[in-house]
């Protein structure tokens, strides 16, 4: 019986991409680069750091090891200049109701802490019993820890958790992590979400998967 549900945060519950992609593209300009707005959709779910090197080559533009991390440092902190808190409709809503049925939600993002923090204010984090963040697991999207460490975490078995996702690289890690996913085709088109379970266009059609759960 599903008892969590686990869920992703740009492209599910933030419209915060566009962002993300202006702050990458802000950075590559002042190297002599760009990058494009899909790279950052397909690119989702990784880490920084992770993505850094792949733009990189992708676009052919260099850029030296010891510079990176200042890189994305200051990438972040542009990021958390110009991004503003656009959620998608009646996200909350319906986590809120989901709740009420009896489920457990956590936030599982590949984001940095702050800026999820930047993101999603400090009463709305109080919906989820659980929040980890991109800077906190080893290794992050396609790979499945940041949904087991939330499974672990939350002292329930994989069956009894499901999770929402919006990227191919958040798909794929819930369904290595052993979970049901279902897909928000919120920021790509569902032809890049085929390995989920369910696909779905809006977050709150959620609630025609989750009865009410027996206390």
């Amino acid at each position: 019986m599903i008892k969590a549900i686990l869920f992703d945060l740009d492209g599910v519950i933030v419209d915060s991409l566009h962002y993300h992609y202006l702050a990458w593209d802000h950075m590559f300009k002042k190297i002599g680069g760009s990058v494009t707005e899909e790279s950052i959709f397909l690119s989702e779910g990784m880490n920084s750091f992770e993505i850094l090197p792949l733009f990189l080559k992708q676009f052919n533009v260099e850029l030296p090891v010891e510079k990176h991390k200042k890189f994305i440092e200051d990438k972040r902190n542009y990021f958390r200049q110009i991004t503003k808190q656009t959620y998608y409709p009646n996200a909350f809503e319906t986590i809120e109701q989901l709740r009420n049925r009896g489920y457990t939600t956590a936030l599982v993002t590949a984001c940095a802490r702050k800026n999820m923090e930047k993101s999603i204010d400090a009463e709305h984090q109080k919906l989820f019993e659980f929040i980890i963040s991109g800077d906190e697991v080893a290794h992050s999207k396609p790979n499945p820890d940041p949904y087991l460490i939330a499974q672990k975490t939350l002292g329930l078995e994989v069956s009894e958790c499901i999770a929402v996702e919006n990227a191919p690289l958040g798909v794929e890690s819930v369904k290595n992590a052993g979970m049901i996913c279902i897909a928000v085709e919120s920021t790509l088109g569902r032809q890049y979400l085929q390995k989920a379970d369910f696909i779905i266009n809006e977050i709150q059609e959620l609630t025609g998967f989750f009865p009410r759960l027996k206390r």
